[in-house]
């Protein structure tokens, strides 16, 4: 396919994306989250095919080609040889940087989809009516299908949507993604707000953890044909790896090693540019349309939001008066100023000395903070407490095999990187009850319940042991932060019992139960 070709379909791809609209409100009926959710899916293999044509015609590096044009040429060149080989240089800068963007485009439009279906894919699955097995989405293209009707394995066609109680998606971001690649142009709609809080998320996600070795170079010497010989290998790193065994093994009992060197990586909470960028671009968007459907009401129960919108409105119409300037040295904004003042004076919002009205200054600089302090923490607070419940409800195995509504997160994170997630803000949880009816709350000490989530995921490992995941998590949550019992039922839609059946396995995991294991552990002792 031709290169112009190529760019012309990938651009024309993408911006049908763009135009088609996702509706999500009949995504709990199975018909509309099927349609929606194999949109998708063949959204996304078609992004995938074009990405691993570019990258096979080397649009990862599209400027290593110019090496070869300069502007200038060695020896003696007239002006007309100059003025064509700097022509040539832009045009081929130019197909370059066609490629670049092209490319990252599609990278950043696959990252979004990969996250839309993750989303979807925790939100629900698909329940065979008639035997009761339940599938995940992504399973159903592996059932029999037959004239696009997909079958159970017991042959039955009939299933219904079974919507996760205990999930932690939020597929109410996915119209807010960048699906067509457009980052830069969504980035440049958000308000200083809004732009404010992207940039807090994407700091937050991209926050490493403490250098983790990830290969070993080693200069070796081997015994070859009577002589020494020198050697550079490199090997994958292990905790638990013995690199002169591993080495004596491959080149025979006599390898020396001279010198040893280990390469770090700092992985990061989420180790992909593009997926963080769409993850925090779309809380943000969410955010905004939620707070310009309930700012007005949130700003009213705290201040007298009809006295500071008619300020704003004379502010408005000051900014626009035209003013006739009778004094040399007056300027059209001292005149502005003083038309402001009058009409503040006329409206009885300040006195003739021109001070303002006490209760309408206190409520101007509240209405500064609630702004600054509080909206700008809803979207940061959301896409915190998604995380983190992930986190909590999730199992070990689970989140090492399956990416799950946030690609590229780390199984597990370590203190350095747990150390963003702050304690919520009790005014912010507040309004996500109220007016958004959020299951959350506030959880004192979130990052010792976390760590100790993950320290208890360690003591499991290899003990077979059967939890159910929510209440497990509801079951730390109550231990370490000492959140009510009933208040973490609440939260992670379990039963009170579950959660107490879980305490008593967290109270009892590596204790002995049997009398004859308890009668060999006291034997141990003595």
């Amino acid at each position: 396919m031709n290169e112009t070709v190529l760019i012309g379909k990938s651009e024309k791809f993408l911006d049908r994306i763009a135009w088609e609209k996702i509706d999500l409100s009949e995504i709990s009926t199975l018909e509309e989250f099927l349609k929606t959710y194999q949109y998708l899916k063949e959204n996304l293999d078609e992004l995938q095919d074009l990405k691993e044509n570019m990258e096979s015609r080397g649009y990862k590096a599209p400027y290593r080609s110019l090496a070869r044009y300069g502007s200038s040429a060695p020896g003696e060149v007239v002006v007309e040889e100059l003025y064509e080989v700097n022509r040539h240089n832009q045009y081929f800068r130019m197909k370059a940087a066609a490629k670049k963007n092209v490319l990252d485009r599609a990278k950043s439009s696959i990252s979004s989809h990969k996250i839309a279906l993750g989303h979807l894919e925790d939100y629900g699955s698909l329940k065979c009516i008639s035997c009761g097995k339940s599938f995940r989405v992504h399973e159903f293209s592996d059932l029999n299908q037959e004239d696009n009707i997909i079958k159970c394995t017991c042959n039955s066609p009939d299933f219904k949507l079974e919507v996760n109680e205990h999930h932690s998606s939020r597929i109410g971001i996915i119209p807010e993604l960048p699906l067509s690649g457009n980052y830069m142009v969504l980035m440049s709609q958000l308000t200083p707000l809004g732009r404010e809080s992207f940039k807090i998320i994407m700091k937050l996600l991209k926050q490493e953890r403490k250098g983790v070795v990830k290969t070993v170079s080693l200069v070796i010497k081997v015994m070859e044909s009577g002589r020494w010989i020198r050697k550079r290998v490199t090997q994958d790193a292990d905790d638990n790896l013995n690199y002169e065994s591993e080495l004596r093994k491959k080149y025979g009992p006599n390898v020396r090693i001279e010198f040893l060197q280990f390469q770090r990586k700092k992985p990061t909470i989420i180790n992909d540019k593009h997926t963080r960028t769409a993850l925090s671009l779309a809380y943000a968007r969410f955010s905004e349309k939620f707070l310009k459907k309930f700012a007005d009401e949130i700003l009213n129960d705290h201040l007298n939001l009809e006295m500071v919108e008619l300020y704003d409105e004379l502010l408005l119409k000051a900014e626009s008066f035209n003013p006739i300037l009778w004094e040399a040295d007056e300027t059209v904004s001292e005149a502005r100023k003083m038309e402001f003042n009058r009409l503040l004076i006329d409206h009885g919002m300040m006195n003739e000395n021109e001070e303002i009205n006490s209760d309408l200054k206190k409520d101007l600089k509240l209405r500064t903070e609630i702004q600054k302090n509080i909206f700008t923490l809803i979207p940061i607070t959301l896409i915190s407490w998604d995380i983190l419940k992930y986190y909590l409800i999730t199992s070990y195995d689970r989140r090492t095999t399956y990416s799950g509504p946030f690609p590229y997160l780390r199984y597990n994170l370590d203190r350095n990187q747990i150390k963003v997630f702050q304690d919520f803000d009790l005014d912010v949880i507040e309004i996500l009850k109220n007016f958004m009816k959020e299951k959350i709350d506030y959880i004192p000490s979130m990052q010792k319940t976390i760590l100790k989530k993950f320290e208890i995921e360690q003591k499991m490992k290899g003990l077979n042991m059967k939890t159910n995941p929510s209440a497990f998590g509801a079951a730390i949550v109550n231990l370490e932060s000492e959140l009510d019992i009933k208040t973490c039922a609440d939260v992670f839609s379990v039963n009170i019992k579950d959660i107490e059946m879980e305490k008593e396995n967290i109270n009892t995991m590596g204790k002995p139960k049997t009398k004859k294991a308890k009668k060999f552990m006291e034997m141990i002792k003595k």
